[in-house]
């Protein structure tokens, strides 16, 4: 059984130097939970709940020939892991993790006899969902207003982009989009009016992390443009979902939902 690999901003903590023993990853992040008393009786109502963050520990030895050496190893460390932020990605069976976040703490806890071989502990806190290092893509068809669903893998939420591009010549144009996502028991439902999709390649694009909407038409650059309703919420497992399009006569539409599976 091979080691696990773990790497932050370029910094392996796992080759012949670096020994990691112990990363403890698999705990769920810190959670706020927003309460308000009850007046004149017990208990309390649940006003909001959210992950903020999530502390991974990584403990091992560091290892060379000589001490010379060895500070060289401790100091590009702490070079490389000084960065305000960056990718802290762990190998996970068939894939690998990422987590974005920071180092919050290094220590070594080094005694007289660690001439050559010393021991460290790196705390990083990251952002609370570590996520795949590739996209998932889904594709359909579809040529009329329908409803459908997918599943997303991982465990927590994901903030996917939908994406809906002409195939074809429509013989009217798309005059308006409307998305809507139910994961019970959570429903949304954003809307793309002033639309005018009516060339072979014209797309609209709603993408829910960068929370922004896009369309672009005859090839051009894709520009943001407004919308009205809520950015979807996308969970783990299967969501159903309703795409109902106005105007477009006969059209064929090829469907894209890319997303990073992620998880708590």
């Amino acid at each position: 059984m091979s080691a696990k690999s773990i790497t932050f901003n370029g910094q392996s903590l796992q080759d012949s130097y670096f020994l990691t023993k112990d990363i403890i990853y698999r705990n769920l992040p810190a959670k706020t939970l927003d309460i308000e008393p009850y007046s004149r009786r017990d208990g309390y109502r649940l006003v909001n709940s959210y992950y903020n963050q999530k502390d991974i520990v990584v403990s091992g030895t560091i290892t060379r020939d000589t001490e010379a050496n060895l500070k060289i190893s401790i100091d590009t460390m702490k070079s490389l892991l000084s960065v305000q932020e960056g990718n802290l990605d762990i190998g996970d069976g068939a894939t690998t993790m990422r987590f974005v976040g920071s180092v919050a703490s290094i220590e070594i806890p080094e005694e007289h006899y660690h001439i050559t071989t010393v021991p460290f502990k790196i705390t990083f806190r990251c952002q609370p969902f570590g996520k795949t290092t590739s996209q998932t893509t889904l594709t359909r068809s579809i040529s009329a207003s329908s409803s459908s669903s997918f599943s997303t893998s991982g465990s927590a939420p994901t903030l996917p982009i939908f994406k809906w591009i002409c195939v074809g010549t429509p013989s009217a144009p798309i005059t308006q989009i409307a998305l809507n996502v139910d994961f019970s028991p959570y429903s949304s439902t954003i809307t793309v009016p002033s639309l005018a999709l009516d060339a072979e390649g014209d797309y609209l694009e709603i993408d829910v992390s960068a929370m922004t909407v896009k369309v672009s038409h005859d090839g051009g650059a894709a520009t943001e443009i407004d919308y009205s309703g809520v950015f979807p919420f996308v969970g783990a497992g299967s969501n159903t979902y309703v795409v109902t399009i106005t105007g477009g006569g006969t059209f064929s539409l090829t469907e894209t939902i890319k997303y990073y599976p992620s998880y708590l």
